[in-house]
């Protein structure tokens, strides 16, 4: 089984930025979209993103956006 650890070397990035980018993956595809086409809030980033409520309804209501 391979581990963030062997993905961060093979990608030449930090473990704790393959931890980030899987945490992006559970993102509502509407949250991503928003920040593809840069319609989130000022101030919100990866991070913010990342820490917010796992339930996309809350998601959306803590960021600021509406649902599409």
């Amino acid at each position: 089984m391979i581990d963030v650890e062997q993905i961060g070397k093979r990608e030449k990035c930090s473990a704790r930025q393959v931890n980030m980018t899987i945490s992006l993956a559970f993102l509502a595809p509407d949250l991503v979209r928003a920040a593809l086409e840069g319609r989130q809030p000022r101030g919100i980033g990866v991070e913010r993103l990342r820490d917010s409520s796992a339930e996309w309804s809350g998601r959306f209501e803590a960021l600021g956006l509406n649902a599409q």
